[in-house]
């Protein structure tokens, strides 16, 4: 029997969150949740709008849930991310190993 798309994708995703070697005893929903917290780390090293990403992939999401072939637009997507909440920046920390400059001799 012939896989659905949507079954593709589960089955995908499982194999991400198997290779990332969660703690086996959390639950689904935290591994899922990691998952994306690395992601959003490494779209960070890289230089890529993580947000942006999300954005693309939860429109994506939605259209496939109804039809996994639809070229539709699908819908608008936003998110929204406030300060409230978010612990203060840290201070930067001042070096204090000076270097002693060699004059030739």
């Amino acid at each position: 029997m012939r896989k659905s798309p949507h079954q593709v994708h589960t089955d995908t995703a499982r194999q991400a969150i198997a290779v990332c070697k969660y703690d086996p005893g959390q639950d689904l929903e935290t591994s899922i949740k990691d998952l994306l917290v690395d992601l959003g780390h490494l779209s960070d090293l890289e230089g890529i709008d993580f947000v942006e990403l999300l954005k693309k992939a939860l429109n994506s999401w939605a259209v496939e849930r109804i039809d996994p072939a639809s070229v539709a637009e699908g819908p608008v997507v936003e998110i929204y991310i406030g300060a409230e909440g978010l612990p203060p920046k840290p201070k930067p920390v001042k070096r204090t190993n000076k270097r002693k400059k060699s004059r030739p001799a």
